[in-house]
């Protein structure tokens, strides 16, 4: 795929508002970039830096006046990742420089290479090597992709990016958008064209266009497609893979983010819900924040977790036996067994009948 020429698109600055509206819409679209990762969108990636190096040089900026940007759609920075890039920056230095966009009252905000500002200061430096630009006014998502080089995120951010993108693209709400994905993915699947869908994640942005149009997409349907698509990403999966992601309990996403729980071992677990188990959300989270602990600890492969979930469903929930008809007889004749017919029985009789009836009931209380 062709990447857009980016040269032009620093020409001139915006004011700050309109700069933070920006990164906020432009940032979502990360998954592109992951899926265009390539010799060709390095080799742009090094045209701009050495571009914007030409036009006004590479800057020694203190980090302590760098903010992060709020809209940005990595969420989860856990220790281990800025100890990982801590060590590689202080085995090897700063490679290449991150980019900042100047904010109006002399502070910084941090437009790419987040995981390299947290190591520096993990790593005790004053100042970092940045490269400042005036956000463009034109600036394209794609053409914006080609120069953020982000990280890779975990399976909830990427859900919570794309959704947030969808939200603004389509002016639904998450719900909503769910909702739909799940309906025009079905019908496509019902009139067997599925796999054309999938197809398009390869083509240009204009095939995306004519082939949804071809198989019958329109409306809002039409735009949440062509974004997912454009985006790299192939609805299908977004809906079976991503989109479960936002829907799940707050203990499984604070592993994911703090812990490091993957993403199809939090979906698994998630099967661990109180009305699963038939028992309260307080008891269900706890068995999940204990199993959870048990897949971190033992470093459990996906079906090793849906076995162990198994195994505490199967302490729970209880299971159904069929209606025995002999008891259902026995039943029958205790009912039948009236005062007045038990007036003519010899009192021998009575006592073995009250015994066993004091046995029976006593194993029927051990069952129950």
């Amino acid at each position: 795929m062709a990447l857009p020429k980016i040269k032009s698109k620093f020409d001139g600055a915006v004011q700050k508002s309109s700069q933070e509206q920006k990164i906020a819409e432009l940032q979502a679209e990360v998954e592109q970039l992951r899926a265009s990762q390539s010799p060709e969108l390095e080799a742009e990636l090094q045209k701009l830096r050495e571009q914007l190096q030409n036009q006004s040089g590479e800057l020694e900026i203190s980090v302590d006046l760098i903010d992060p940007n709020p809209h940005q759609p990595r969420q989860t920075i856990t220790p281990e990742l800025i100890q990982t890039k801590a060590r590689l920056l202080k085995k090897h230095g700063q490679i290449t420089p991150i980019i900042l966009v100047p904010q109006n009252n002399g502070r910084y905000m941090l437009l790419d290479g987040q995981l390299r500002t947290e190591a520096a200061k993990v790593l005790g430096w004053q100042k970092i090597r940045a490269l400042v630009v005036p956000m463009p006014e034109d600036l394209s998502s794609r053409a914006l992709l080609t120069f953020l080089g982000f990280e890779d995120l975990n399976p909830l951010d990427k859900a919570e990016a794309i959704a947030n993108e969808a939200t603004k693209s389509v002016g639904l709400s998450v719900d909503e958008i769910v909702t739909m994905l799940s309906t025009v993915l079905k019908r496509l699947e019902r009139d067997g064209k599925s796999k054309e869908l999938t197809q398009l994640v390869a083509v240009s942005t204009e095939d995306q266009q004519q082939s949804l149009s071809e198989l019958g997409v329109t409306g809002t349907e039409y735009s949440l497609l062509l974004l997912l698509l454009e985006l790299g990403l192939n609805p299908a999966s977004v809906k079976a893979n991503l989109m479960p992601m936002l829907s799940l309990p707050q203990d499984l996403k604070d592993a994911i983010r703090h812990k490091g729980l993957k993403g199809a071992h939090a979906l698994a677990l998630s099967t661990l819900s109180s009305k699963a188990l038939d028992v309260s959300e307080k008891e269900a989270q706890l068995e999940r924040v204990k199993a959870t602990d048990q897949v971190l600890k033992n470093n459990l492969t996906v079906p090793e977790t849906r076995e162990l979930t198994k195994q505490i469903k199967d302490k729970y929930v209880k299971s159904e036996k069929s209606e025995s008809k002999k008891v259902k007889l026995v039943i029958q004749k205790v009912r039948e067994l009236s005062s007045e017919s038990l007036t003519d029985v010899s009192q021998e009789q009575l006592i073995v009948l009250r015994g066993l009836l004091v046995e029976k009931l006593t194993q029927i209380e051990r069952l129950l």
